[in-house]
């Protein structure tokens, strides 16, 4: 568990540059070479042309495409209510990304509204597996 009580991710060698870029303060999803698709979750290969993903770095900005607000505490220490979200990188309105918005009025959010990056730091104790959540926040 991190200090903000989030689950701690399994970390493997195909998704560890979303994970772990957040140190630099870089946003970064696979993309296909050859159809230049963003793929999210990480894979080995491109579910459309079977490509091998290359890892990109992206603007960081996005769109709601859907959100939900919970009450629920369902992890101990884990304030809520807290805001569960799609977003989509402006670079590819096709993939979606499974996130917190944070830093956000639940009631002022709408599907479309701009909004970008932000990282948290989580470990569970051991500083060479840091791991840094994306968060997205209203973009000004």
């Amino acid at each position: 568990m991190t200090s903000a009580g989030r689950p701690l991710p399994a970390v493997t060698e195909i998704n560890r540059p979303y994970w772990t870029s957040g140190a630099e303060g870089i946003f970064r999803l696979q993309q296909c070479p050859d159809c230049a698709r963003l793929i999210h979750p990480p894979a080995l290969r491109c579910q459309y042309d079977h490509a091998t993903p290359q890892w990109v770095e992206l603007s960081g900005r996005g769109t709601v495409e859907s959100w939900t607000v919970n009450h629920h505490p369902f992890y101990p220490g884990f304030p809520t209510p807290y805001v569960i979200a799609f977003v989509n990188p402006v670079e590819d309105s096709r993939v979606r990304v499974l996130t917190n918005l944070v830093d956000v009025d639940p009631d002022e959010i709408s599907a479309g509204m701009p909004v970008r990056v932000t990282f948290e730091a989580g470990d569970d104790g051991d500083p060479s597996e840091v791991v840094w959540f994306p968060l997205f926040t209203a973009e000004c």
